[in-house]
């Protein structure tokens, strides 16, 4: 049903229950069907370092629950990434009939900006940022010493890598949250726009191999996407 302007606080608190326990519901739903194929998941996880042709490189288990606890993390952000348009869609669904018709239609483009933007961000974690810092890494070792990572340290490291990429890549729809509640404006975006081409620039550093060409491919995107904040932030600032 979602948020009305007629329905009491505790009736809020109702509504914002079920959406929370339908969420995580499918999300229990998609780690039981996750934790079943969590073998062909795993194969996606690797199959970009495969494509490395690395000799040196190969996975192992080291504790006796390892086996266990790789299909459950595997589960785990499976289900987070697989979830996040229904989360979005629960959110947008919630708020939905408390909002102007006008802004009806701006959160429904916004909803499909933020599936996007996340989806494009996993996939770029997943194809560019996941096998350039592998590659990274393993070159950083003697050729005599075999690269042996435990499975369940290189599926988590995996997964930390796309969906942060997927986040990061939700900075626009951040901003005009914040825009929105009168936390940031866009004139304090404008002014803290050299200190965020630093801070891209360590992160594309920090993420990638040390090189300009791969720092640059990381740092610029976000950078974009900074910009695109501001512009957002702008056209739908708080007027007085």
């Amino acid at each position: 049903m979602g948020l009305s302007k007629n329905m009491t606080f505790i009736e809020h608190l109702e509504e914002l229950r079920w959406v929370l326990l339908r969420i995580i519901v499918l999300n229990l739903i998609l780690m039981c069907v996750s934790f079943i194929y969590s073998n062909e998941i795993q194969y996606l996880l690797v199959s970009p370092i495969n494509n490395l042709q690395l000799n040196n490189f190969y996975l192992q288990d080291i504790k006796i629950t390892s086996p266990f606890m790789a299909k459950v993390i595997i589960s785990l952000f499976s289900s987070i990434i697989i979830s996040f348009p229904y989360i979005i869609f629960e959110i947008y669904r919630f708020i939905y009939p408390a909002i102007s018709n006008v802004s009806k239609i701006f959160l429904f483009f916004i909803f499909i900006f933020s599936n996007f933007l996340f989806l494009f961000g996993c996939f770029f974690g997943y194809t560019y940022l996941l096998p350039v810092s592998i590659s990274f890494f393993v070159k950083l070792i003697d050729q005599n010493v075999t690269f042996a990572p435990e499975r369940v340290g290189y599926i988590f490291y995996s997964f930390w890598l796309i969906v942060v990429s997927g986040f990061i890549y939700q900075l626009p729809i951040i901003s005009l949250i914040l825009t929105k509640l009168k936390i940031i404006n866009y004139e304090f975006l404008k002014q803290m726009r050299y200190y965020s081409i630093i801070i891209f620039l360590v992160l594309g550093a920090l993420l990638s191999p040390p090189d300009p060409l791969s720092q640059l491919l990381i740092a610029l995107p976000l950078y974009i996407l900074y910009e695109l904040s501001i512009i957002i932030s702008y056209f739908f600032r708080v007027k007085s």
